[in-house]
């Protein structure tokens, strides 16, 4: 992998590169010629400059099975430690299997945090006790499932529009969805038009078509079918070093049952979030965000806190680095290498 170096970067995020990046945080598949009166700029243009942010990994979709729908699929977070001198060994090895989603670097605690995905408990089970326990330079590790996911990081939005060019966007977004009946998105029909997704997620239909090998109109029919059934979600990733949100911390935190709904409506008010999830295990609540500085991680803190039971919060882990997310191999400040590592959603043993 490409790891160990800063590739160079010839650009950075420009205010116009911002709002593009926001408006398809919004709606991830717009058209161009729907954006640009929003944008001000011509459709032409648009295309280019989003072309320009993918290839210098500034900015990208992607897309992925629902994590929202606990029926279509099981999602973990494993704590991994390793043994002495054997972390990047550990770490190449997990970032071309496919279960294994996300890898962060922990500051303090294990040495990774994983975050992990599979179709069927049995397949969550052989991921992490047949691949991910057999690890070489694996030392030991803590596996906690997602009970339910209150919040996923489709919904983090940059602070890069208007009110009002958020609400045209809005628009448009609710214009373009149709809802249809939910498909099965591990079947030979539609898996492979999600994994051709998950590499591009504004890939349209003569894109598609070209690369699963079918003919354009029976890929419009079937995409179509697909982006209607709700089954797969889309997201607009940033360089996230490079936005004003560069801290990544996640809490852990114990609270009863009677309270989960009134505190993950609470949470779901802060725009800074971006995961939430019940979990099993004595931490049995997570709560991920990205912050501005650590000054703003402690203010977040005490918001979350005052939500909270005495001693909600048991532990805290900050991220130094993030190697894998949602599948996407990153550089070390934060931009997409352009590699994926797209997940295999087919019911099987992972081994």
């Amino acid at each position: 992998m490409i790891h160990g170096r800063i590739a160079r970067m010839p650009r950075d995020f420009s205010e116009d590169d911002l709002a593009l990046t926001h408006a398809l945080q919004i709606h991830p598949r717009a058209r161009w010629a729907d954006l640009a009166p929003v944008l001000g700029s011509a459709p032409a243009t648009l295309a280019r400059r989003w072309a320009a942010l993918r290839a210098v990994g500034l900015a990208w979709v992607t897309a992925y099975r629902s994590p929202v729908e606990p029926a279509r699929t099981v999602t973990g977070l494993v704590e991994l430690d390793c043994l002495p001198g054997r972390l990047d060994e550990v770490v190449v090895r997990l970032e071309t299997e496919p279960g294994v989603i996300t890898i962060e670097h922990a500051a303090s605690g294990p040495d990774l945090m994983l975050t992990v995905a599979a179709s069927t408990f049995a397949d969550m089970s052989a991921l992490v006790m047949d691949t991910l326990a057999r690890t070489p330079g694996a030392r030991s590790m803590r596996t906690h499932i997602a009970a339910q996911v209150h919040v996923e990081g489709s919904r983090w939005r940059l602070d890069a529009l208007t009110a009002g060019q958020r609400d045209a966007v809005l628009a448009a977004a609710a214009r373009d969805h149709s809802p249809g009946p939910a498909v099965d998105t591990a079947s030979p029909t539609f898996a492979p038009l999600v994994r051709v997704l998950a590499h591009d997620g504004r890939a349209n239909a003569a894109e598609v078509a070209v690369l699963v090998g079918r003919p354009q109109a029976t890929v419009r029919r079937q995409l179509g079918a697909l982006l209607r059934s709700g089954s797969v979600a889309f997201r607009c990733d940033v360089a996230q070093m490079l936005t004003r949100w560069p801290v990544n911390v996640t809490w852990w935190c114990r609270i009863p049952g009677a309270d989960v709904e009134r505190v993950v409506r609470h949470v779901r008010s802060d725009a800074r979030v971006r995961l939430c999830m019940s979990l099993t295990g004595p931490a049995n609540f997570l709560v991920t965000a990205w912050t501005a500085s650590l000054h703003d991680l402690m203010q977040m803190q005490a918001w979350l806190e005052g939500a909270l039971p005495v001693g909600g919060i048991v532990d805290v882990t900050v991220v130094l680095r993030t190697r894998k997310r949602m599948g996407w191999l990153l550089h070390p400040d934060g931009r997409c290498t352009g590699d994926v590592v797209a997940a295999t959603w087919e019911s099987q043993s992972i081994g």
